[in-house]
């Protein structure tokens, strides 16, 4: 049963559900950001993030004002017991209580957050520019980067995200020679590029970006086919290859299927070294299918040098 709430207190978690996927966004984003730009890049970026968390921090401060003037209210109300007030005001002074410890704790994280960008200010003008193996526990040595991606409505409704994902994967790669896209059915974004390579240029990311907009390919939801075609294709060149696998869902009717079909393709035979690391990024919900694609990924990336990264949608 759906409990019920006063309009106030509504209106006050609500807030605070935005401040907590707020602040949630701002630790994503510098996990998936480029690692050591040029200083120029960087300063600006330092001061991007900066007002990002200042709005932040300010917008924790509004709330924690909102959730002290509700807990004064709440206590002001005589004992429910007696006036018959609503039995939920006792919960709502409890979780009233328990946001505003949260908050504070979103406070202490916000601080630190700053400090590491101060740090990373530092260390920029004082160490030879270098970059990172790895960026939030994901290798970037990799040259060539293939995206598989689920192609299916749920996705396409938050399209601009999953492009923005992609830019910044290409982005936390310091050398990227080219890069290629298909959909998890195994159909290429520009037919015509299949077994080349999509050169990364600023151009050439221009042109991608504008025909992603207008992408609409049949997905069925399950990445067997796309990780095949891109293995098959471009998994015996002998190259430092990453591929990515974005999706929302797995409506397959096996993880045996995927999990199989990658040890086939993946695996030299004679080396029994992997050809390709294989990593995921998940734009996940509450969804059994969804849940699916969790479990599936998780277990793929484990067995393919790769990491998976869970995004809210």
């Amino acid at each position: 049963m759906r409990k019920h709430r006063r309009s106030g207190e509504g209106e006050s978690l609500a807030f605070l559900d935005i401040v907590t996927c707020g602040f949630g966004a701002i630790v994503l984003l510098l996990i998936i950001t480029k690692p050591v730009p040029d200083h120029t890049d960087f300063a600006e970026q330092q001061r991007d993030l900066s007002g990002v968390i200042a709005a932040a921090g300010q917008h924790v401060t509004t709330l924690q004002a909102k959730l002290q003037s509700l807990l004064t209210e709440l206590a002001a109300i005589p004992d429910p017991a007696q006036d018959s007030v609503d039995q939920g005001l006792n919960q709502s002074l409890s979780e009233a209580r328990d946001a505003v410890e949260d908050l504070n704790s979103s406070n202490e994280a916000l601080e630190l957050v700053k400090e590491t960008l101060v740090a990373a200010t530092i260390t920029q003008t004082t160490t030879p520019q270098q970059r990172d193996p790895e960026v939030g526990g994901i290798p970037v040595d990799s040259e060539y980067v293939i995206f598989v991606i689920d192609t299916s409505g749920s996705m396409i409704e938050i399209w601009n995200s999953v492009i923005d994902t992609m830019n910044r994967i290409i982005d936390i790669h310091p050398k990227v020679k080219g890069f290629q896209i298909i959909n998890d059915d195994g159909h290429y974004l520009f037919k015509s590029t299949k077994g080349k390579w999509i050169p990364d240029t600023s151009r050439s990311r221009k042109r991608v970006k504008e025909a992603l907009r207008h992408w609409r390919s049949f997905s069925d939801s399950n990445p067997v086919q796309g990780l095949e075609s891109a293995l098959r294709t471009y998994g015996r060149k002998n190259e430092k290859l990453s591929i990515y696998v974005l999706g929302d869902e797995f409506t397959g009717s096996s993880y045996d299927e995927v999990i199989d079909s990658l040890n086939r393709l993946n695996i030299d035979p004679i080396t029994n070294r992997h050809r390709a690391r294989v990593h995921s990024i998940g734009f996940l919900t509450e969804s059994l299918g969804s849940d699916r694609y969790s479990v599936l990924m998780r277990n793929v990336v484990e067995r393919n040098n790769g990491a998976f990264l869970g995004l809210p949608r």
